[in-house]
This record gives structure tokens, sequence and C-alpha cells, in this order.
């Protein structure tokens, strides 16, 4: 009798969890269709349809995550605590590869004034969702039924395909997407989602030139 208060006490609890990031992402949501041509001056159709896609992605996880591997989840406070490691030190790596002339050579620093919002919307809207959906979900779901290898390749592959209009179809950015897609699922699967979410930020930011200025 213990074991089940205590179960359905917790079960409680995550879908009190689950209710509350639903409604503050649909908050956020909510904040950039309305503000949005005013605070990006390249919105338009298309990012308003992506931010539909990404709150009915995410509202989706949190309906279907009862049915997932619970072995791939992690407590808020691990993920929160992975993606400030995560983050941080995916940052400094990229900043050291630009002053050496490694990589991102093209990549310009963003208006100061452009920051904040850019910042909001590529964490909470756009990567955040991306890894809710094709990490939250889509990998979680293959892994439960066909393991880690499939799992990984699937949900790159659509991670991939997902990008394809944004890449204009280029073979190599698709291919560059599908192999950052393998890394940001290995990381949910040794670390937690914190840490791809984090991950994947970094590398957003830096390549929009939001911390480009550091």
């Amino acid at each position: 009798m213990t074991n089940y208060i205590h179960i359905n006490r917790k079960l409680n609890l995550r879908k009190m969890q689950n209710i509350t990031i639903l409604l503050v992402y649909s908050l956020f949501a909510f904040y950039f269709l309305v503000n949005g041509p005013g605070l990006f001056q390249e919105w338009g159709t298309s990012w308003t349809t992506t931010t539909i896609v990404y709150l009915v992605g995410v509202a989706l996880f949190l309906g279907i995550q009862e049915n997932l591997p619970q072995e791939l989840e992690s407590p808020l406070n691990k993920s929160i605590i992975g993606f400030c490691i995560s983050f941080l030190t995916a940052t400094l790596v990229f900043i050291i590869l630009y002053d050496i002339g490694w990589m991102f050579q093209n990549v310009q620093g963003m208006p100061v004034s452009k920051i904040p919002a850019y910042m909001m919307y590529q964490l909470v809207i756009v990567v955040a969702s991306e890894e809710i959906i094709f990490r939250g979900v889509i990998f979680r779901f293959f892994f439960k039924y066909f393991g880690l290898i499939i799992a990984m390749i699937v949900s790159s592959v659509f991670f991939s395909l997902f990008h394809f209009a944004a890449y204009s179809g280029d073979i190599i950015s698709l291919g560059f997407a599908f192999l950052m897609g393998l890394v940001l699922s290995y990381m949910v699967y040794r670390f937690n989602i914190g840490v791809a979410i984090g991950l994947h930020y970094a590398w957003n930011a830096y390549v929009l030139g939001i911390t480009a200025l550091v």
C-alpha cells in the first residue's frame, strides 16, 4: 500500500511538472508568435510554422513520455547542471577553434541589441524543442524497441531531413546535421538531455554570432 501511494504521488508530481513545463513553453511560444515580426527582421511565415511545429512536438513529448524508456530519464537538476557544463565547455572549445583558425572563420559577431531575443528564441523555441522532439521522443522510442544503434541512426536521419529546407538540400550540410544528431543522441544516452541541449545551443549560438563576441 505504501509503495502504491509513493508511486502514485510520483506520477502526480511528474504530471504537474509536465503541465508547468508546457504552460511556460506555451507562453514563450505565444510571445514569439505575437512579437516575432518586431523582434526579428527575418521573421516570416516559415518562422511562424516552425514555432507551431515545435510547440506541437513538445506537447507530444510531454504527453507520451511515460511510455518511453525510463532509463534515459534524468532528474531536472542534473539536466540543468549538464546543460550549464556542456554549454560553457563547448563554447570555450569553439572560441579556441576560432582563435587557432580551424573553424568558424566566416562567423561574425551579432549586434549586441539583437542578442537577448536571439538567445531566448534559440534556446527555448529552437534548440530545446529539437532536442525534446528528436532525442526526447524519436530517439527514446526507437531505443525502447530497437536498441541504441538503430535509435541513434533513425533519429539522426529525421534530424537531418528536418533541416533540408534550411540547408537548401545541400548534401554536405545535411551530412553534418546527421553526424551532429549521432553525437547529440549519444550525449542523451551517456549523460542526459541537458548535456545535448547545452552542446546544441552552444553550436547554434556561436554559428549565429551570439557568443562569437566573447
